[in-house]
């Protein structure tokens, strides 16, 4: 019975995940047609797609709070249908104001409630220890298939559906997947995490000789928990990871034609570095999902990943060559999915699993900051500088910065396991797993 509720889990939060692309995939590939349909300027549609990331993230510690209350299911059967009314609302109203409300409210919430953070938490509650890493890589690699599969798709309907009709089917299938987190409501969950070393609490002596009354207690979130030099750390490294996503997203073709100096060539070969890199991503999920489960040091890795793409990045600079476009898709795609795999660990360990899910979501509310921030910049510096020259290495010491910032984070890990930094009151180090 396990073994069939581990599948039907992981099944589900591939689907999740596998769905929630279509949520941005449609804006992004109908954009030029939302413009003319909501009669506005391109600039209006772009920024309104800048506000979606911020929402995104603001929602994502919202999210994981939620989740942490009231459980992953919970959150996720809110997502759906926070997804069902976003798409409802574009189906029914032609006004730019009416999609602003249900993009930045409905449509980003659902984003961040059927994402990383809620189906990271799912299996958690579901899973076994011992299979939860490989569970949340097949899971995860949801979104990558999504990318792969989706889009071809949305790209073929927008020219025999219109937006309100193409809006009322996703309606429908979000309101229809919204049944099966309403089922696992139903059936309850066992938890399968236990604490393992609960801290005893000796009472006050009131007489001579008296015995120590001992007693466990959960783990408590410190009250200045947004200054530990643990959750600041991991939180600079995983900024890295949202500054390279918006390189990805924003500038990295246009950085490639200018590399490739617009040749006949560019678009075929941009087009073929991201096919590869969305390959490269599911395939490197799964690398990374093993050698996470051989218990190497979690903090290590993430800065190797990050280190791998700032090489990846100074590499085709100067090698401005035809033939490092598709190696930098793969090289830098293998890296991609493994540093949300890892922050999603290493949220459990900062404070305890009881509060995974708010920390989780925290960072991935820094990995949206840094990805509007980084689209910004990388504008300005190519507005001013003239080339994508200053961008690239702008990106590429950021994540350098990232890459620092893990392998101080696995020195002070390697120092609290020798006893040296007690980090928080030792009183509230709740171990799991």
């Amino acid at each position: 019975m396990r073994a069939i509720l581990t599948g039907l889990v992981v099944g589900y939060g591939f689907m999740v995940m596998f769905i929630s692309t279509a949520i941005k995939g449609v804006y992004q590939i109908n954009f030029t047609g939302l413009v003319h349909h909501y009669g506005v300027g391109i600039e209006a549609m772009a920024l309104a797609g800048g506000f979606f990331g911020l929402a995104q993230g603001v929602f994502s510690a919202m999210v994981g709070k939620l989740c942490d209350r009231c459980g992953a299911s919970y959150v996720l059967l809110s997502g759906m249908l926070s997804a069902a009314c976003a798409f409802l609302l574009f189906s029914s109203d032609n006004s730019f104001l009416t999609f602003l409300l249900g993009f930045l409210l409905f449509a980003a919430y659902a984003m961040a409630a059927l994402t990383f953070v809620p189906v990271s938490i799912l299996i958690d509650m579901y899973v076994m220890p011992e299979r939860r890493q490989l569970a949340y890589v097949l899971a995860t690699n949801g979104i990558a298939v999504g990318l792969m599969v989706l889009s071809p798709i949305w790209i073929y309907l927008e020219g025999y559906l219109s937006w309100p009709m193409l809006c009322s089917v996703l309606a429908a299938i979000f309101a229809s997947l919204a049944v099966i987190p309403a089922l696992l409501n139903c059936l309850g969950r066992t938890p399968v995490k236990i604490p393992v070393a609960l801290r005893a609490v000796t009472a006050p002596l009131t007489q001579p000789n008296a015995q120590a009354v001992k007693h466990t207690t959960l783990a408590s979130l410190p009250r200045y928990w947004y200054f530990d030099r643990r959750f600041l750390l991991a939180a600079l490294a995983f900024s890295g990871c949202g500054t390279s996503m918006i390189f990805i997203d924003v500038h990295y073709v246009p950085a490639i034609q200018e590399i490739l100096q617009h040749r006949t060539a560019a678009n075929l070969l941009t087009g073929f570095s991201l096919s590869l890199l969305g390959l490269s991503e599911a395939l490197g999920s799964l690398l990374i999902g093993y050698i996470v489960s051989k218990k190497v040091s979690l903090p290590l890795l993430l800065g190797m990943l990050f280190l791998l793409r700032c090489a990846t990045l100074m590499a085709l600079v100067l090698w401005p060559e035809p033939v490092m476009v598709p190696l930098f898709g793969i090289f830098f795609g293998i890296t991609y999915m493994g540093t949300v795999i890892i922050i999603s660990r290493l949220a459990g360990t900062i404070f305890g699993y009881r509060y995974k899910g708010f920390i989780f979501g925290a960072f991935f509310l820094i990995h949206q900051l840094s990805g509007l921030l980084t689209a910004w910049l990388g504008s300005l510096l190519r507005v001013y500088c003239g080339s994508y020259f200053p961008v690239i290495c702008f990106v590429a010491v950021w994540l350098a910065l990232s890459a620092g910032a893990s392998l101080l984070l696995s020195i002070m890990k390697n120092n609290t396991d020798a006893g040296t930094d007690t980090g928080n009151d030792s009183r509230f180090q709740v171990k799991y797993e």
